[in-house]
């Protein structure tokens, strides 16, 4: 286990939010701890890293660009709080602008133990319209 003192390294954070601006799924699953956990405050539901992958990989199947701008980042102890706006070019010539809140835990082994995610899923709806 990770001594206290001891800084935690947060590339896994990185490494995840690249996995989803390539579209990678299976980087993206490297990313996780066994038995990791996300959040979504819209239905405040636990979700496995397989619920995870779908949702995400769903988002890139409708997406052709994906990229995470407006980031301000903050670490505290084994945590890191995280904003940001999700930018999605959408296949049907629409964009998805997803301004997002995070908390995302990392283990003593560096993946990402639990994430939790706050959003106005409102935002999402862009998702299901018809192409322009």
């Amino acid at each position: 286990m990770a001594d206290a003192l001891t800084a935690t390294d947060f590339s896994v954070v990185d490494r995840m939010f690249g996995a989803i601006e390539k579209g990678d799924m299976d980087e993206l699953r490297t990313c996780f701890a066994p038995g990791a956990r996300a959040w979504q405050n819209y239905n405040e539901k636990d979700l496995t890293v397989d619920r995870v992958i779908a949702i995400l990989g769903r988002l890139c199947a409708l997406s052709t660009v994906r990229t995470f701008e407006d980031q301000r980042v903050t670490a505290v102890g084994s945590q890191l709080f995280r904003q940001h706006t999700l930018t999605a070019m959408l296949r049907s010539g629409r964009q998805l602008r997803l301004p997002v809140m995070m908390r995302v835990e990392v283990d003593s082994d560096g993946l990402v133990a639990r994430l939790e995610e706050y959003y106005d899923s409102r935002a999402t709806d862009v998702l299901a319209e018809k192409p322009k």
